[in-house]
């Protein structure tokens, strides 16, 4: 059923073909911000809670109450309707929002042109973890949003990309080199179906067809691609596919062979042709039946049995609850989710009971963030005294799983993932018409036991996740548990293998476009390369990071993108470059920034040789609260305070890290310990306390040389070295640098601090070749202050 249209005052919504006008004239709106509209209108009867919203709008819980009020904010700038004012979307306080303006639903039977209707399927989808913006079409017309959230309901939580558990762990050790996987021979690719007429009661056979005769290939032995991977792929072209779009299809996905279905009702009924494209072969198969799914089947059948396949096996006509069950799917694929809801809810008696149907409202209640409903359904599934079929069976076990994540049952979940499994695998693929659904459930349980610091075992289900969703032609699925696992190798210390696994992710990205995940993880890659100590090389990755945020519509992913470019322009002496940034980003006015900010506006007034400024900024940042002090801000304002002679600004600072640290106890970061020890050796040193500063410094080192990163390890043996150069110990101070000269080509903090000690110890021809290199690295910095640690 078509989705009705909002008239409200002078402006018109349509949610099946996205378009928001006033007075006749289209207005442009982010993908999100019109999802969060769409949603608050059609439950305008009621407020709606911020998880609901989160849920049912960016299909997860990592979204900051920041990213929601800003995605809100650009809806309401839009309509006119300021904060302050709230005549349509109104604050609801410590709960959501609710639309209040006074709006008319207009059922129109008529529709409107064709091709608008057929917009109203298209999709762009992207993986479940983290959170993303769509991939924008070359259409003018936006996509219908299954963006930001898999189209394809995953019962799983994945380990975020941007918020890797930190722990130690062993790994495994995947790709060599920098290819990109291919999908296994014998892959086939089922396009959407292109359906005439389009739009109207018939819209959803485009992706509900498309899904079905997947599902069918799939069951008769086939390798088919996920569908949602699918849409990925042909998004960038209309329903008009010609042959040069075909060979890129096929190059593109490297599957074998193509199927491109087309749809026609009449007056006799339906009519399916599938074109196949197999190689440089290709062939025609046409069925006529009273439904689409009826021809859709007999079509499918008759190639399979054409090519040597076994058909799917049923015998029988598609039912009408095989139909209702594609209709929901074509809307989850489609991001229409309460479309799909309606469709349960409609559905008679007998068909609301069947676990195929149970399974999907229980995905959709657990979306919805009602996980009690949700708890019942699944748990209603398995207490069928005839069991489901294993695949239905499974989702509802991972469906448990997600939910007793999702209240920190991490025991709980990892049971219900193991039982998941071993109905998969008991299967061995029999029946099984989600390709993913192993690779899943091995990640669902790798993330439990990640959170219960099971490492190893967590490490070793991600890898046989990724394993799984590679045999299954799954690529992005698998490449964002890559990214995950180049997270966990990099708080491993294992640098080389963390970047070579960002390296085959955004490989994957990059080929499906997937410009959200590409983005993200172009971002850590380039976090590593700061870790590491090479700046140069994250300018490179940052930037390509960079180039793509204005299409990135989540607030939070572009603004921790800016926070990455700023630190690595202020590492490479970008100093006119990181300003820009950071003015950019305070412009924001956004509080989970403020922290950040001010460190980063200390390192920045430090590198100019604006001292007294820095020292001012750092008293000032006293007044930030504890939860959102970093090491990285405290360490930073207690030097410029130091090189103001304002101890007691500095003493303030590090009572706050060692609170910290004492709250912490012994589960706290490395890096938190290494900077603790730094703090106290800064603060030994100005009371003139030499003996009790080099003890701290040398701690420091020891942390950083055992379990530290070479970021770590630079900033422990510059201490040290100063420290000595200052209590007379020169040939120790130079021994000290001699092992940090690897990093004195990349670090201007080890080439400042060389060419300082070389002159200090007299040595001319030494000092005049350290004094090229901090040239060659200096960027716009001031040479004659001492660079912060």
């Amino acid at each position: 059923m078509r989705l009705p249209r909002y008239r409200f005052g002078e402006f018109e919504l349509d949610p099946a073909s996205r378009e928001l006008s006033r007075g006749g004239e289209p207005l442009s709106l982010p993908p999100k911000s019109l999802d969060c509209l769409i949603y608050l209108i059609a439950h305008r009867e009621r407020a709606v809670g911020r998880d609901e919203l989160i849920a049912a709008v960016w299909g997860r819980v990592e979204v900051s109450d920041t990213v929601v009020a800003q995605t809100l904010l650009r809806a309401r700038k839009r309509l006119g309707d300021t904060g302050n004012r709230q005549a349509m979307i109104r604050t609801v306080p410590r709960f959501g929002y609710q639309w209040v303006a006074a709006t008319e639903a207009l059922h129109d039977d008529t529709g409107r042109a064709d091709d608008a209707r057929m917009k109203a399927g298209e999709a762009s989808p992207v993986p479940a973890v983290p959170d993303a913006p769509p991939s924008p079409s070359p259409s003018p017309s936006p996509p219908a949003q299954a963006s930001a959230r898999r189209p394809r309901w995953r019962l799983v939580v994945a380990v975020v990309l941007l918020v890797v558990i930190a722990a130690a762990a062993m790994g495994l050790r995947h790709w060599q080199g920098r290819q990109v996987p291919v999908p296994p021979d014998d892959t086939t690719l089922v396009l959407p179906v292109r359906v005439t007429p389009a739009g109207g009661e018939t819209g959803w056979v485009r992706l509900g067809a498309m899904e079905y005769i997947a599902n069918r290939l799939r069951r008769a032995g086939l390798k088919v691609l996920p569908s949602d991977q699918t849409l990925h792929l042909s998004v960038q072209f209309d329903d008009a596919v010609g042959d040069g779009d075909l060979a890129r299809l096929q190059a593109a996905s490297g599957a074998r062979r193509i199927v491109l279905p087309q749809a026609t009702q009449d007056a006799q009924g339906w009519r399916v042709r599938l074109d196949i494209l197999d190689g440089d072969a290709g062939q025609s198969i046409v069925a006529q039946a009273d439904s689409p799914l009826a021809a859709a089947a007999s079509a499918s059948d008759s190639w399979l049995k054409r090519s040597g396949h076994h058909d799917a096996g049923d015998g029988d006509a598609p039912s009408p609850l095989t139909e209702r069950v594609q209709r929901i799917d074509a809307e989850l694929l489609a991001g229409q989710l309460a479309a799909a809801r309606d469709l349960i809810e409609a559905a008679p008696p007998e068909q609301r009971a069947d676990p195929r149907l149970l399974v999907r409202e229980g995905q959709l209640e657990y979306r919805a963030g009602r996980m009690d409903q949700a708890e019942r359904l699944f748990s209603r599934i398995l207490a069928l005294p005839s069991p489901p079929a294993p695949e239905i069976r499974a989702k509802a076990l991972m469906g448990q799983g997600a939910i007793a994540i999702r209240r920190q049952s991490f025991a709980a979940a990892e049971a219900h993932y193991t039982q998941a499994l071993d109905v998969l695998e008991s299967t061995e693929g029999n029946g099984i018409e989600d390709p993913a659904l192993l690779g899943n459930a091995y990640n669902g349980r790798g993330v439990a036991r990640v959170q219960q610091r099971h490492m190893e075992a967590a490490i070793r289900d991600m890898g046989l996740a990724r394993v799984a969703m590679q045999r299954s032609g799954d690529y992005v699925e698998a490449a964002t548990v890559g990214a995950n696992l180049g997270r966990i190798e990099l708080l491993r210390g294992h640098y080389p293998q963390a970047l070579q696994e960002f390296d085959q992710s955004i490989a994957v990205f990059e080929r499906f476009d997937v410009r959200d995940y590409l983005a993200a993880t172009l971002m850590a890659k380039a976090e590593a390369q700061l870790t590491t100590v090479q700046p140069a090389e994250a300018v490179r990755s940052i930037e390509q990071a960079a180039a793509g945020i204005e299409r990135i519509e989540d607030a939070y992913l572009a603004s921790r993108i800016r926070v990455v470019e700023a630190r690595v322009e202020l590492a490479n002496g970008h100093l006119d470059a990181a300003a820009a940034i950071i003015a950019g980003l305070d412009a924001l006015d956004r509080d989970d920034l403020q922290a950040i900010l001010q460190e980063l506006g200390i390192r920045l007034r430090v590198a100019q040789g604006r001292t007294g400024e820095a020292a001012t900024l750092a008293r000032e940042s006293l007044s930030t609260d504890d939860q959102d002090i970093s090491d990285g801000l405290a360490l930073a304002a207690i030097q410029a305070a130091l090189r103001t002679g304002d101890s007691g600004t500095a003493t303030a600072w590090q009572s706050r890290l060692e609170r910290a640290a004492e709250a912490r106890g012994e589960d706290g970061p490395v890096s938190s310990a290494v900077q603790l020890s730094i703090v106290r050796a800064l603060i030994h040193q100005t009371n003139g306390e030499m003996e009790r500063a080099l003890e701290a410094a040398a701690e420091a080192a020891a942390l950083a040389e055992r379990d530290g990163s070479p970021k770590m390890r630079v900033e422990a043996g510059l201490l040290r070295s100063r420290l000595l150069a200052e209590h007379g110990q020169g040939d120790g101070a130079a021994a000290i640098l001699g092992d940090l000269d690897t990093f004195a080509r990349s670090d201007y903090g080890v080439a400042w601090m060389a060419f300082t000690l070389y002159q200090r110890l007299g040595e001319p021809a030494m000092a005049t070749s350290a004094r090229t290199q901090l040239e060659f690295l200096r960027g716009e910095r001031d040479i004659d202050t001492e660079p912060l640690l």
